[in-house]
């Protein structure tokens, strides 16, 4: 039978069906060509669907929603006018999620830039303006199609969801341990001016701050890299994310370059990386006054909380999100920070999930146990609170006889029967190279002792409760 014989509510649940297929999304997925990490959430465009309505323009009309649903943006004049036309046209109307990858060269050519490097301090005593600064610099890599879509996101009323990525092989040619060193504000300005790279980040968020009366939800960064923004101090862009009711940020890890990448060095062994975790509070954090979803995604090469050689500060506090229902972290230390954030939050969080997250006790000046943060929560009583899980992709470490007696090794093999005994991790920083590795002895020390488990039966036994009420509503 035809798919045209059925009623078009029918067809549009076999289109509906297709789009499950893992096969199709398979095909579908950009498999990372432009720069998406395992990390982030994957993008599915669906060429066959757009090979489909080439057919016959009933079937353009019938796929329009699916294939108009998701749209890429590149920061080329090509690009940027074929989105154009699909905002003027009748399609508008089924945009809902816009991904930007923008990309640029490291350096401005000698033609375009013949100014004399900085000590960091402006000489005129004058205060440039990150985006004048940017601007005046390489308009080929930011068209103005591009700027502006990006500044003009009314133009897709049904838009939800807007990603940002910037498709940069970030590699530092530094011999082993030198690192450059943190950037004042007016070499972060300098920088914008003449490098296009930092010039195309300065502007896409300074496009997104135009946005006159902001109707997108959820703000998706991807890959943040450890260089400052501009844009991120100035007013108009936490405005911009003062609107936001969903935030998602994910952190780039990959160290590379000549002597980085062979003695094994790793983010936060610089200076910048901890710097510029340090001021997400202020760029981001401090702003979300509407967010009810936080997703903030640290690298294996740099978790973050906790103080101390190579870590590096989490910069959630207390005060921020106050509407925060769902809490996703990954490659986060449990820290005194994350707890003052979690029981500041009691009444309104309803989910937390810890993704590849480690408690430490060896290293750190102000670690802490799994133990201390399940009692703090549970201890405040979260009304809403009904699930919190820890997730981890690599097994429980196996388990080694060296580090405990003949009756911790006889309790462990009585503990492990239950499969509602669970291993905690713990972990801790190589203070050579801030790799980020197991304490095989802690984790099974910790899982004799119960402790951990004790208070984590506790807060389980009142998030189910409060799920039970729920449904029972």
């Amino acid at each position: 039978m035809s798919i045209l014989a059925v009623p078009p509510q029918v067809q549009q649940l076999i289109i509906e069906e297709l789009l499950r297929s893992e096969d199709l999304k398979v095909l579908a997925r950009y498999k990372y060509c432009y720069g998406f990490e395992e990390q982030d959430e994957p993008i599915f465009i669906y060429h066959d669907l757009i090979n489909w309505s080439c057919i016959h323009s009933y079937f353009r009309n019938l796929l329009a929603p699916y294939i108009f649903k998701t749209v890429k943006l590149v920061n080329d004049e090509k690009n940027g006018a074929s989105l154009d036309a699909v905002a003027r046209s009748p399609h508008y109307v089924h945009v809902e999620n816009l991904h930007f990858i923008g990309s640029a060269p490291d350096e401005a050519s000698d033609e375009e830039s013949d100014g004399e490097e900085s000590d960091g301090e402006n000489p005129n005593g004058a205060k440039p303006n990150g985006e004048e600064s940017a601007s005046s610099l390489h308009d080929e890599f930011f068209p103005r199609s591009v700027d502006g879509l990006l500044s003009n996101l009314q133009r897709f009323p049904r838009l939800k969801r807007v990603s940002i990525r910037f498709n940069h092989r970030y590699i530092d040619s530094y011999d082993a341990g030198e690192f450059p060193p943190v950037e004042t504000p007016y070499e972060v300005l300098e920088a914008e001016a003449r490098s296009p790279w930092r010039a195309l980040m300065c502007r896409v968020y300074a496009a997104l701050s135009r946005n006159k009366t902001p109707h997108v939800k959820h703000l998706d960064i991807r890959q943040l890299l450890r260089k400052e923004v501009s844009t991120f101090g100035h007013a108009p862009f936490h405005d911009f994310l003062g609107h936001l009711e969903q935030f998602t940020l994910s952190i780039h890890g990959e160290l590379e370059g000549v002597g980085c990448t062979s003695p094994g060095w790793h983010y936060n062994c610089t200076e910048e990386y901890p710097a510029v975790m340090g001021i997400l509070d202020k760029c981001f954090f401090d702003h979300l006054a509407h967010v009810t979803t936080l997703s903030l995604k640290a690298p294996e090469e740099g978790p973050l909380g906790l103080k101390g050689t190579f870590y590096c500060p989490l910069a959630l506090k207390a005060g921020q999100m106050p509407l925060l229902t769902t809490l996703f972290l990954e490659y986060v230390f449990a820290s005194p920070e994350l707890v003052d954030f979690l029981v500041a939050h009691k009444d309104a969080l309803e989910e937390v999930t810890l993704r590849n997250c480690y408690a430490s006790i060896e290293g750190a000046d102000n670690e802490i146990r799994w133990c201390k943060l399940f009692k703090s929560l549970w201890s405040a009583h979260p009304a809403k609170l009904r699930r919190f899980e820890l997730v981890r992709d690599k097994p429980d470490p196996p388990f080694e006889t060296e580090y405990l007696d003949e009756e911790e090794q006889d309790t462990v093999e009585t503990l492990l029967q239950d499969p509602g005994n669970i291993v905690f991790p713990y972990a801790r920083l190589d203070e050579h190279n801030g790799l980020l590795e197991l304490n095989v002895e802690e984790t099974w020390t910790a899982f004799v002792v119960q402790k951990d488990q004790k208070y984590w039966d506790r807060l389980m036994k009142l998030a189910d409760g409060n799920a039970m009420k729920v449904i029972e509503e």
